[in-house]
């Protein structure tokens, strides 16, 4: 028992003093738990956009506290200012919120946290050990150990929590579902960060206490060295014979990979990198081997990836995507250039240089979001310029364009609205963005067009069809209407339906045959009544190739079945069709179902 008491003493003790070292961090971590609290509500008088533009700042708030924590320990002599940092760092959170947020959420909103929060975790990482002050790969690994406890403790906590709560709902009373979403919001946004900070040490103190708890933190187990030593390194030193092999494969045949080989190295790299700081304290030969021909390997595996982006970024253009590939390529290099050249080979730099290239990434006019907004809209220009759609900066409308260039503008278009570029595009129209979708055939000539053909392929492998909404839905003549949808379930019959007619009841189920073409089934009971089969219909959509079939009529999206006992039309809202595999089908349909008694 005594053990047992020691340890919750100990990490109540360790949470108290959290509280007093952490201020601002605890501060920030309350104000999410409290803004996660009223969107598990769905309080209605709170605005959503709002709500998650206050979540970012919030998100913001707490690595940026956190980091100016960790630069009062190591810079003792900004001590005596610690509040006129705290005060800065609520103005800047204030003004994240203001000026780094758009109105409505976007991915440029959430693609420049992500940025921004991990320059400031790297920071933080990085500020304990500047000037060589404490030994990186001791900081490393303590904040590797307590992020892998703190999560370990939020999951047995929460799961114990939800199973108490599980017995309470079936064996005494009914409980409000969204108090297991309260109890995930307390454990994973509060107290998991909360005992995260708490297992940290003061890195650059020197007091019996500190240092009594720096020794454990900097303990390495044996069970991590196994896995790092004689696990992960030869793991990634089999992956990268794998990628030296492809390499030369490359360089043999002379053809280049297009778009799998980037997200493939920059994954690796990023192993690596991370393995390379976690080990950099372990001296057996295995972990020395490793960490002298890690940077020598991956610099002609990189280069092979930045040729692989530079042929995807001639033919497509720049994305925020093919951006950070291309970034993280070019650190990755100067990183293994500085490990391999410089005589302390100390892997604090690494962290450094990833934050300075994660801030270069988010500042204007160089960063991703500036980069990637003018290709994309050269890009457009030339298309439109190309079909006579752009002149003197005026567009104009047009339809008899080739396909594959409204397949282009369709996608380009697409990607400005969804990053909120088009209101930053002059020669668009300022409301386009508010009623894109709507509008796009307004602005275009021509619907939205999704299909792609290649002439040298065995014809098109992909088609999407949707139903023209600004005509009226008849339904005059039958008794029952519902909408069904079908999502290529392959294992079962699945019922996607059911109606009562006549006093009868009847389910409409769905069959996937071994090659993907679907069947509807409609049963009374247990016995058939109408097979409707798709198969002809879907083999229609993949006829005239060079024919747009992304808005259709009525009369093109429907099919009609009767007999003695039943007469049902199927109206096509949505289908898309995949045939990329030459073996099988792929099909996912909404639709609805028209029945009456014949």
């Amino acid at each position: 028992m005594s053990k047992i008491k020691s340890f919750f003493s100990n990490i109540a003790y360790n949470i108290r003093t959290t509280f007093v070292r952490f201020p601002m961090s605890i501060i920030f971590l309350a104000f999410l738990t409290s803004i996660m609290f009223i969107l598990i509500e769905s309080l209605s008088d709170f605005d959503g956009d709002i709500l998650s533009r206050l979540i970012f700042a919030g998100i913001f708030g707490t690595f940026l506290s956190t980091a100016v924590k960790f630069m009062l320990e190591r810079f003792e002599s900004l001590y005596k200012y610690q509040f006129s940092f705290y005060g800065l760092t609520i103005v800047f959170a204030i003004g994240y919120y203001f000026f780094m947020t758009d109105a409505k959420v976007t991915s440029y909103s959430l693609i420049h946290l992500l940025v921004i929060s991990f320059a400031l975790f790297a920071a933080y990482l990085y500020l304990p050990s500047a000037k060589d002050k404490v030994n990186f790969g001791n900081i490393a690994l303590s904040h590797f150990k307590s992020a892998f406890t703190s999560i370990l403790y939020g999951i047995v906590l929460y799961l114990g929590i939800g199973a108490i709560l599980s017995a309470v709902n079936i064996l005494l009373y009914r409980i409000d579902y969204k108090l297991y979403a309260h109890v995930a919001n307390i454990v994973f946004i509060f107290f998991t960060p909360l005992y995260y900070l708490s297992l940290l040490p003061k890195f650059n103190s020197n007091k019996e206490e500190d240092t009594a708890k720096k020794d454990i933190s900097y303990n390495y187990p044996k069970f991590l060295d196994i896995l790092v030593s004689y696990i992960t390194i030869p793991l990634i030193t089999v992956f990268s014979a794998v990628l030296v092999i492809y390499f030369i494969k490359i360089l043999v045949t002379g053809v280049w990979p297009v778009g799998q080989v980037g997200p493939m190295v920059l994954g690796y790299s990023a192993a690596g990198y991370f393995i390379y700081i976690l080990s950099s304290n372990l001296e057996n030969k295995f972990s020395l081997l490793f960490r002298k021909f890690f940077p020598i390997v991956l610099i002609p595996l990189v280069v092979m990836q930045m040729v692989s982006s530079y042929i995807r970024i001639d033919a497509y253009g720049i994305t925020e995507s093919r951006y950070y590939i291309v970034l993280f390529g070019v650190f990755s290099i100067v990183c293994s250039l500085m490990l391999i050249f410089s005589k302390r080979k100390n892997p604090n730099a690494i962290v450094l240089l990833s934050a300075f290239f994660a801030l270069i990434s988010i500042i204007p006019p160089v960063d991703a979001f500036t980069v990637s907004k003018n290709s994309q809209e050269n890009r457009l220009r030339e298309i439109l310029e190309r079909n006579n759609m752009l002149v003197n900066n005026q567009l104009l409308q047009k339809s008899d364009i080739p396909n594959e260039d409204k397949y282009e503008i369709t996608n380009i278009s697409n990607y400005l609205h969804g990053m909120g570029y088009i209101e930053k595009i002059e020669w668009l129209p300022e409301e386009f963005n508010e009623n894109y979708y709507a509008d796009f055939k307004k602005v275009y000539g021509f619907d939205q067009y999704y299909e792609r053909y290649y002439p040298n392929d065995e014809g098109r492998f992909f088609v999407s069809a949707f139903l023209d909404d600004s005509q009226v839905i008849n339904i005059k003549g039958y008794d029952i209407l519902f909408k069904i949808y079908s999502r290529n379930n392959l294992y079962s019959l699945t019922e996607i339906g059911r109606f009562n007619l006549n006093g009868k009841d009847y389910t409409l189920q769905e069959k996937y045959d071994e090659d993907g073409n679907l069947t509807l089934l409609v049963l009374h009971k247990e016995d058939l009544v109408m097979e409707i089969s798709m198969k002809e219909f879907v083999d229609d959509l993949f006829e005239n190739p060079s024919e747009s079939k992304s808005q259709l009529s009525q009369e093109d999206l429907t099919i009609i079945k009767e007999n003695e006992e039943l007469k049902i039309k199927i109206l096509i809202d949505h289908i898309s069709v995949d045939r990329y595999d030459k073996s099988y089908t792929h099909i996912y349909l909404d639709a609805f179902v028209f029945v009456k008694v014949p």
